[in-house]
């Protein structure tokens, strides 16, 4: 089946963590935790690879977690991620996991460890993310997530202008780059459509008399 969408349904990022977080190998708990991290910061996956232990501390100290625009796409300028609490708790988190995954808890070292002692690649990441989602029986990369923390912000933000708080949560330059999250969404046009035009039960009665050949 073709999938038009490229980010996560609220269901798919439900089913996504739950099937994570079903397993208690160390690596299964830091992939929950960078996967649900992504999905909540908006990073790209090239900047949040570069993310070492000391970024992260910084981050649970002063409340934003910096990424410095050499790290970034373009890198024309900084930009810098709220760190709400559940990022927090992810975090927190992956510092631990970071020593059981193969780290010494050094400042310098990546915040990720892969599973061969080193730090985790980009296809690394993909692999692991794809990985879990054909667990889950759904489709996605790690872009998905920034695109998925996107269209929460525009579902859920009651700001007067949810795609100003796209631009700066995503570090656009400029706001035409988030355009695409204000489409309507394949889910919300049905769950609209099926809600206008859904057939009550007098309806579903001349239905019947028609279907019988019986005059309504």
């Amino acid at each position: 089946m073709r999938i038009n969408h490229r980010y996560h349904t609220e269901a798919e990022q439900t089913a996504l963590l739950r099937c994570i977080r079903q397993f208690r190998a160390p690596e299964a708990q830091r992939d929950a935790a960078w996967i649900n991290l992504l999905r909540l910061s908006g990073m790209r996956i090239g900047e949040f690879s570069r993310v070492t232990v000391r970024q992260a501390r910084l981050a649970l100290e002063q409340g934003w977690l910096f990424i410095p625009k050499e790290h970034r796409k373009g890198k024309r300028e900084d930009h810098s991620v709220l760190v709400t609490e559940p990022m927090r708790a992810d975090l927190r988190a992956l510092l631990d996991l970071q020593r059981q995954c193969g780290g010494s808890g050094a400042d310098d070292e990546p915040l990720i460890w892969s599973r061969k002692g080193r730090a985790m690649s980009i296809r690394g990441y993909q692999d692991r993310y794809r990985h879990w989602c054909r667990k889950a029986g759904i489709q996605g990369s790690p872009h998905w997530a920034r695109h998925t923390h996107a269209m929460n912000i525009m579902r859920r933000s009651t700001a007067r202008d949810p795609r100003g708080i796209v631009q700066a949560a995503l570090g656009h330059a400029d706001i035409s780059s988030s355009g695409f999250y204000t489409r309507v969404s394949k889910e919300e046009l049905e769950a609209a459509l099926r809600q206008v035009h859904q057939p009550g039960r007098g309806r579903r009665r001349d239905m019947r008399k028609v279907f019988e050949g019986v005059p309504a």
